[in-house]
């Protein structure tokens, strides 16, 4: 990676949805509670997630190489996915929070091939095994720091507050894959 453009861009990017992400990550539960959810509703809306994920999945799965700008789809995945967090606001019923769960999934689906498509893209035959051993400490470490830095601002300023901020580094994600240029990606 240390001279490879393309694997620094898709890891900053990815870097920081990953660090948003996990600001929500172990406070899930937390945030359906407060909601008036229980156990079974976290159960169920994360299964809802991972059904959602896995039929889109199939559907990427058959049209995704037929995509010439993958780095597009990489982009719309940060935005929906911003998207739903932002929506995490408004939510008042289980309904609403099994919806944008499926809003997830989508992202999710468009998100993890492509990223893991345009990575073997770009990496170096002959350091896979580093490049990608660098993603995961990177991935590890930003993925540590999002845990206890979202239960420090969902402490002090809420889960809403929450949500905005996770929403705008989904979007700085995905500008910094739009802004980048096409023969870099």
């Amino acid at each position: 990676m240390r001279n490879n453009a393309a694997l620094k861009v898709l890891f900053i990017s990815n870097a920081v949805y990953v660090f948003a992400a996990l600001l929500l990550g172990p406070l899930y539960a937390i945030y359906v509670q407060n909601i008036g959810g229980g156990v079974l509703l976290v159960s169920i809306s994360a299964a809802v997630f991972y059904v959602a994920s896995t039929l889109f999945l199939l559907f990427m799965a058959k049209w995704g190489d037929k995509v010439k700008e993958k780095e597009l789809l990489l982009a719309a995945s940060y935005i929906i996915r911003g998207l739903a967090f932002l929506s995490m606001i408004k939510i008042e019923t289980a309904l609403a929070l099994i919806l944008i769960q499926i809003a997830f999934g989508l992202g999710e689906a468009l998100g993890t091939p492509i990223f893991g498509a345009l990575f073997a893209q770009h990496t170096n035959k002959k350091e896979e095994v580093l490049e990608y051993s660098d993603w995961s400490l990177i991935s590890n470490l930003v993925m540590a720091l999002g845990t206890i830095v979202g239960g420090f601002i969902v402490s002090s300023l809420g889960f809403n507050f929450l949500f905005v901020i996770i929403g705008t580094l989904c979007f700085i994600s995905a500008g910094w894959i739009l802004f980048t240029p096409r023969k870099i990606l």
